[in-house]
């Protein structure tokens, strides 16, 4: 079968690789279609230790159950699924309590073991999730990326809040969506790219280019800042506009991948009484929260997904690196 495998920083090849096989209580995933992820783009940009090639990345899929290992209901073999990438050991305290996100023994589908950059791929039958018949694939795509939003969000954004969204790509395009369903009353959000920056508008959002972004901020809160700030770009520069943002007492959310490292400026840290908190990925309760939302309509992302056939995954990849463009990749493999 075919399969678009990470070689290295930049590079990525097309290869014949081996067809999978389902054993115990696991199902053969037959990928339609699977997003560019920005941590599949971070991983393609530089090399590191979390992706080792060769590796088949992707773990934004929807697809169809092609086979079904022992003690899987043979049933399920033609259901039309999306992938719930984190693979939990479901023992563990977290576990139990639905934040697999934090399990110690976590697994990430396209990260540590083949994902949906694939035209097949195993995974346990409990990482196949339903798909409404309704939902068209372009949307139930989004279940994954959409559950990062609502980890945030659910936990942050309260009726009433002003939310500074940083950054506008992809993730960020989705923050602001699930702000304004957590009844966020406003919602701010800057890029230095003016194209992404329109997706998010298209969200409710009103957008500024960086350098106003302060300023708009102070203006809409009469010089108070923002109740809540979502860092999804995560640079030294972010962080600091973040903080400059952020209202006493408010709460700062860092989501962006953007430098490994770097200096916060802690005096206004403790002068604020700012929360700083990381985020990563989502709980089982976010997952399924995302796929009901997009099943009842909270989201029509027109003009955001670009289609491309796997072969061209390279070109795809090069294009997101240097360009930022397009601005949500679909590659096609059924």
């Amino acid at each position: 079968m075919r399969a678009l495998v990470y070689l290295g920083p930049r590079r990525m090849e097309l290869q014949e690789v081996p067809d999978p096989v389902a054993g115990p209580g696991d199902v053969v995933i037959d990928s339609v279609v699977s997003a560019v992820c920005g941590s599949d783009l971070h991983g393609f940009r530089e090399a590191s230790p979390r992706r080792i090639p060769p590796l088949v990345m992707g773990h934004e899929t929807i697809g169809r159950i092609g086979a079904v290992g022992t003690g899987v209901d043979p049933e399920r073999l033609g259901q039309r699924v999306v992938l719930k990438p984190i693979i939990s050991c479901g023992r563990c305290a977290a576990c139990r309590a639905g934040d697999i996100n934090r399990c110690r023994e976590g697994r990430l589908v396209g990260r540590d073991l083949a994902g949906g950059f694939a035209e097949r791929f195993a995974v346990p039958a409990t990482a196949a999730v339903p798909v409404p018949s309704e939902l068209p694939d372009e949307v139930a795509v989004l279940t994954e990326p959409l559950a990062n939003a609502e980890h945030v969000t659910e936990r942050a954004v309260r009726e009433g809040d002003v939310v500074f969204v940083i950054g506008s790509g992809p993730i960020g395009a989705l923050m602001v969506r699930a702000a304004f369903l957590h009844r966020a009353r406003q919602v701010i959000v800057t890029d230095t790219n003016p194209e992404r920056l329109a997706f998010a508008v298209a969200q409710g959002a009103e957008g500024v280019p960086g350098d106003d972004a302060l300023e708009a901020v102070t203006a809409a809160t009469d010089g108070w800042g923002a109740d809540v700030v979502i860092d999804a770009a995560g640079f030294e520069t972010t962080w600091a506009l973040g903080l400059q943002a952020i209202r006493p007492g408010g709460h700062i959310f860092e989501i962006g991948l953007g430098a490994p490292r770097g200096m916060v400026e802690f005096f206004t840290v403790l002068g604020k009484e700012a929360t700083i908190t990381g985020s990563y990925a989502w709980s089982d309760q976010d997952f399924a929260r995302s796929l009901e939302l997009l099943a009842g309509g909270a989201l029509t992302p027109d003009g955001w997904l670009t289609r491309v056939p796997l072969a061209e995954g390279q070109q795809a990849f090069e294009d997101l690196a240097d360009r930022g463009q397009p601005f949500k990749v679909l590659l096609e493999l059924g």
